[in-house]
């Protein structure tokens, strides 16, 4: 009988010290902080994923950078959710492409005590949002525009991912309601999208030049569509004839600069937004204080700054 006390014992103080270790891997555990973003690498997100990875290695959090097959696809993103929801998040970065094909999703992930802070869209399930204020993006680009024409006349085309974007909507908006302020005499010609394609954004401004030879600029709400801009100004040596105004400030983008097939570029400082959120999140995580809107910034480039933003940025330029 006592032996058997003793293996009873024995087995009951062994269950109790692995119940304790157990606690104490959990309580030891990094956060595991999920970014489901449109898209892995690239002019913007790339910087995003970036900036992300960076603050997970200093915070020293388990970071899972998630990317859709297709470009920008709702039913993509909330299939990610869902894997960052089975996994046992604890943080969530994601991109509300669509809020009604979120909706269910992110209640989930709220009741099962997830932190999810948005990035570049706000929506009602979310504990807070960061990235670029689309009507001060907007309000930039029109006073980059205006600057780069002077005083000649603009006939101007807008660009952006798709034309179901909302957030890019609101960007597009404020930018027409600033020309019209500054420039009341500007035309916008059409509004245009390319799926992130630079091939495609040089092809649709190529007709629509085709179509509208007195069009003289475009604005991008995409990174790529700049690209495009800036291919189709260089093949048709439409340097200071044409002009474009980028977006974001990938080497590529600053290149265009330099080789004046492109005016300035508006950066959205994606690293900062992916280095940023993550903090962001922490502080929710830790219950300290917090702002629900969280303004990322955004800067106007011209040929002349290009250099030093680059040095500044730690942008390598080529040649």
């Amino acid at each position: 009988m006592k032996n058997v006390r003793r293996i009873l014992g024995f087995l009951l103080s062994l269950l109790m010290v692995v119940s304790l270790s157990a606690v104490a891997t959990a309580e030891g555990a990094p956060l595991k902080v999920y970014a489901v973003s449109v898209m892995s690498g690239g002019a913007a997100w790339g910087q995003y994923e970036v900036g992300f990875n960076k603050a997970c290695e200093e915070l020293g959090y388990e970071g899972h950078y998630l990317a859709p097959q297709s470009f920008n696809s709702a039913a993509e993103l909330v299939n990610l959710t869902e894997t960052a929801i089975t996994n046992e998040a604890d943080i969530i970065l994601p991109v509300v492409v669509d809020a009604e094909a979120f909706a269910d999703v992110l209640t989930r992930a709220k009741e099962a005590g997830i932190v999810l802070v948005g990035i570049q869209a706000p929506d009602d399930h979310l504990d807070a949002y960061i990235g670029t204020d689309p009507t001060n993006l907007g309000n930039a680009i029109a006073e980059a525009l205006v600057a780069s024409v002077g005083d000649g006349p603009i006939k101007v085309a807008t660009m952006q991912t798709s034309l179901t974007a909302g957030i890019q909507q609101v960007q597009c908006d404020a930018f027409v309601a600033k020309l019209a302020q500054l420039r009341p005499d500007a035309v916008v010609i059409d509004r245009l999208e390319c799926n992130s394609n630079a091939a495609i954004a040089a092809d649709k401004i190529s007709a629509l030049y085709l179509a509208n030879p007195d069009c003289n600029a475009m604005i991008s709400l995409d990174s790529y569509a700049g690209l495009g801009a800036a291919s189709f100004v260089e093949e048709k040596g439409l340097q200071g004839q044409f002009h474009v105004i980028g977006i974001d400030d990938a080497a590529e983008i600053l290149m265009c600069i330099k080789n004046k097939t492109m005016d300035c570029t508006v950066a959205q400082m994606w690293y900062d937004m992916g280095y940023k959120s993550v903090y962001l999140a922490k502080a929710i995580h830790d219950g300290e204080a917090f702002e629900y809107a969280n303004d990322s910034g955004s800067s106007i480039i011209y040929a002349a700054d290009v250099d030093a933003w680059a040095a500044q940025n730690g942008i390598t330029l080529g040649e």
